[in-house]
C-alpha cells in the first residue's frame, strides 16, 4: 500500500472540501468524490475564489451539459426547440 504525500496547495474539492486533490496544470481531480460513472470529479483552477463552491461545475458535468444543447446546431431541431417554448408561453 502507497502512502500519498499531499503538498500544500490554494485548491480544494468545492464538494467535500478537502484539500487531498490530484492537481495538474489547469485543474485538479478529488481523491474522494467520484461521479456517477466512477470517475473522480475534475474541476478548472480557475473557477476555484471566482464562483461560489455550490456554483462549481465539474468538467464532466459541464460537458453534459453542453453537449445537451449540441443539437440545436441543426436549423430543424432549433426551429422546433424555439417553436415549443412559444407553444409553452401561448399556453398560460
Amino acid at each position: 500500500m502507497t502512502n500519498l504525500k499531499f503538498m500544500k496547495t490554494p485548491y480544494y474539492c468545492p464538494r467535500c472540501h478537502t484539500k487531498e486533490i490530484s492537481e495538474y496544470k489547469d485543474t485538479f481531480e478529488c481523491t474522494k468524490c467520484r461521479d456517477n460513472n466512477g470517475f473522480p470529479l475534475e474541476f478548472e483552477k480557475s473557477d476555484i475564489g471566482k464562483i461560489p463552491d455550490d456554483d462549481i461545475v465539474a468538467r464532466r458535468e459541464m460537458s453534459s451539459f453542453v453537449g445537451a444543447f449540441e443539437e440545436l446546431r441543426d436549423s430543424e431541431k432549433r426551429k422546433k426547440f424555439f417553436n415549443s417554448l412559444l407553444d409553452d408561453d401561448l399556453e398560460e
